[in-house]
């Protein structure tokens, strides 16, 4: 094997244990985060967030999910309410969707970003934590499991009225100042004010932004908003003030399904979910393994002559072949005992007779018939026994053969 091919074979080997680690480190994530929410809007999993979905389309609010990147925003819209749930940031979005998930809120509409991803707010406490720094993931898992436990309200605001109990099972608290989770920071994208609402013994659970005419919500309990924790404490109560208070009855709700992994209008590659991309590029890596190794036990495709071979030339080149390999001697054992076989009419004679034997057989054949094979096959002796045979002699001598053969039929 040329070491070319050994090192693209160890390069595609390298690339499918990353691509496995990935996907596995990926699995592992989603097991271990704190309150993980299935990537799609309507989904009807205890962590999924159908029920809020369909609850308040039969409330009379004009609910539909966003496929589009976060750039496509119309800002022209008024009344309208953005969920985003658990985006992941990992792989997108980029900076100029976050200035306008900014605009879009800025001309009076809400964005209810509700994730526990340090890139978004920031982490403290003892239970689990997921954090990111430098592309590189690490999952800090708690000694014991988290209790649910009651957040007090901070700012008597009119979102609150009916809320006495919001259940909290996350460890993740807002410490700091919100802004988009990139490296780079904008004055543009930096909130005016910002109000706590909700808080525990921990830290702060959630809090209101005020950017223009509209609102941003940050919230580190996505619990809230799933088909499991929507119905516990007074999670509904407070989601309905807040999308009764924005969009009214004329408004509409959008669920972000683009910012999970799950969008549309970019290209192909985001129709699927990210663990199915790495399951499509380990194929791919595959598939490309398979080629190379198919090409090194085989080697590489030999391509047909402009001209074939003439006849002459390809007897000629199998004559040299013969001779060459001193297989002439062969060739004319073959033939005798083929001719053997169609003079006596013995199809199962597998090896030559002796001299005796075939004077024998030859007494059962005509006179005439008797001496026609007799010098065929005292040729076919001498030829055999001859030291030097070249392939004139053998082709001689063949037909002769074939006209006594011949002459029997």
């Amino acid at each position: 094997m040329k070491r070319r091919q050994v090192l693209l074979l160890g390069a595609l080997l390298v690339a499918i244990v990353v691509l496995t680690i990935l996907t596995v480190r990926q699995q592992e994530e989603a097991a271990y985060r704190n309150l993980p929410l299935i990537r799609t809007s309507y989904s009807a999993r205890p962590q999924g967030t159908k029920a809020l979905y369909r609850t308040l389309g039969e409330l009379g609010f004009k609910v539909d999910r966003w496929r589009r990147a976060w750039r496509h925003l119309e800002v022209k819209k008024r009344k309208c309410v953005l969920f985003v749930i658990e985006p992941f940031t990992p792989v997108f979005p980029r900076l100029e969707d976050w200035r306008r998930l900014v605009e879009f809120a800025e001309v009076g509409n809400l964005v209810w970003i509700s994730a526990e991803m340090e890139e978004t707010i920031a982490g403290s406490g003892k239970g689990q934590r997921v954090t990111r720094s430098g592309g590189r993931v690490r999952i800090y898992l708690p000694t014991s499991p988290t209790p649910s436990r009651p957040a007090r309200i901070l700012f008597p605001a009119a979102w609150f009225k009916g809320v006495r109990r919001y259940i909290v099972k996350s460890e993740t608290r807002l410490t700091k100042p919100w802004h988009p989770p990139v490296k780079a920071t904008f004055l543009a994208l930096e909130p005016t004010r910002e109000i706590p609402l909700l808080s525990d013994k921990i830290g702060v659970v959630m809090k209101v932004i005020v950017v223009g005419e509209g609102y941003i919500v940050v919230d580190s309990n996505p619990y809230a908003l799933s088909n499991e924790g929507i119905s516990k404490g007074d999670h509904f109560r407070l989601v309905l003030n807040v999308v009764g208070s924005v969009a009214g009855q004329n408004g509409e709700v959008l669920f972000d399904e683009w910012g999970r992994g799950l969008g549309e209008g970019e290209h192909w590659w985001w129709a699927v979910t990210p663990a199915t991309r790495n399951a499509i590029l380990q194929l791919v890596v595959a598939g490309c393994l398979l080629l190379v190794a198919i090409s090194i036990r085989f080697g590489r495709p030999i391509s047909r002559p402009s001209q074939p071979f003439g006849k002459t030339a390809f007897v000629q080149g199998l004559g040299t072949l013969l001779q060459r390999g001193n297989t002439l001697h062969d060739v004319v054992r073959m033939l005798e005992l083929q001719f053997l076989r169609q003079v006596f009419g013995e199809p199962y004679l597998w090896q030559l007779p002796e001299s005796e034997q075939l004077e024998q057989r030859l007494m059962s054949l005509p006179p005439a018939r008797r001496q026609q094979v007799r010098r065929v096959w005292l040729w076919a002796e001498k030829l055999r026994h001859q030291r030097k045979l070249s392939e004139r002699d053998v082709l001689k001598w063949a037909k002769a053969m074939q006209e006594v053969a011949k002459a029997r039929r």
